[in-house]
């Protein structure tokens, strides 16, 4: 499964670009995410909880940013099970400067395995939360660990 879009995020290119490799910032805007370990450089272990309509569960996975273009892009990759299913991604991020504002265009490959295709809509909750933390604002207390 394809999926692909691009979020309107406030902050320069290299604001944006350095809160979305920002192990706390990835932590804090993952919908769900109950923990970040770094493993290395650019390699994250996550907990996640999600509960969207009847898909709820605890998920571990695995992320890797690689092949980055500092300001630019990168290339994320990432994998995870849980108690409805299996899923992997990898993908390309870019951005690009907009004025005051970065466009941040990305698009993924997904293969998922059960019942998990809601990589679409958390991947589109993560770009407005990295967007409320740049802008220094608090996430509500529903969406962190949520």
């Amino acid at each position: 499964m394809k999926f692909e879009g691009e979020s309107e995020v406030s902050g320069t290119p290299p604001v944006v670009w350095d809160a979305l490799i920002d192990p706390k910032v990835i932590e804090r805007c993952t919908p769900g995410c109950q923990s970040l370990a770094v493993v290395g450089p650019d390699d994250f272990e996550l907990v996640t909880k999600i509960g969207i309509a009847s898909i709820s569960g605890t998920y571990k996975g695995r992320m890797r940013i690689a092949e980055k273009l500092v300001g630019e892009r990168y290339v994320m990759s990432a994998e995870g099970a849980g108690p409805i299913g299996t899923m992997s991604v990898v993908g390309i991020v870019t951005l690009q400067d907009n004025g005051d504002a970065t466009r941040v265009a990305y698009s993924f490959e997904a293969t998922v395995g059960g019942a998990m295709p809601i990589a679409k809509l958390l991947t589109k909750q993560f770009f407005k939360r990295v967007e409320k933390v740049i802008a220094g604002e608090d996430l509500p207390a529903e969406e962190v660990g949520s």
